[in-house]
């Protein structure tokens, strides 16, 4: 269905986005991109959009396109989704900076304890400090 309207309309941004979300929460990152990045071409301001093309990068190994995309969806979100941080975090130690993602997994820890992903975060943390990837604090 969304497959059809995409293509009777190739510019309905909100088909677009749908289509790419369906196919990312079916694990089909690669297929999931292109519908996510036209999406954006229509509407470039969709933090919704950018956050599943940044995961859907990221699940295909591109991470320095995820941390960018996390950290576009992260800026325009406005704090409506603090767990993209957690993507960010995960670009950051995908691209090797490690007191980066550190830093941005103790600052969710801090602002958002009571976070459902506020223990995998902690979790994270301690597994790079284990690793012996960033300093103790």
């Amino acid at each position: 269905m969304l497959t059809k309207a995409t293509q009777i309309d190739p510019k309905h941004a909100r088909a677009l986005a749908a289509l790419g979300t369906v196919l990312s929460n079916q694990s089909n990152y690669e297929e999931a991109i292109s519908p996510l990045e036209k999406a954006l071409e229509v509407n470039p301001h969709s933090w919704e959009t950018r956050w599943t093309l940044a995961k859907a990068c990221y699940y295909q190994r591109q991470y320095d396109r995820a941390l960018k995309e996390s950290q576009s969806a992260l800026a325009a979100a406005e704090g409506r989704a603090p767990e993209i941080e957690l993507l960010v975090a995960q670009s950051l130690t995908s691209v090797g900076r490690y007191e980066d993602s550190a830093q941005t997994l103790r600052t969710f820890v801090q602002n958002h304890p009571d976070h459902p992903q506020a223990a995998v975060a902690q979790r994270w943390l301690d597994r790079l400090k284990q690793a012996g990837k960033i300093k103790s604090d």
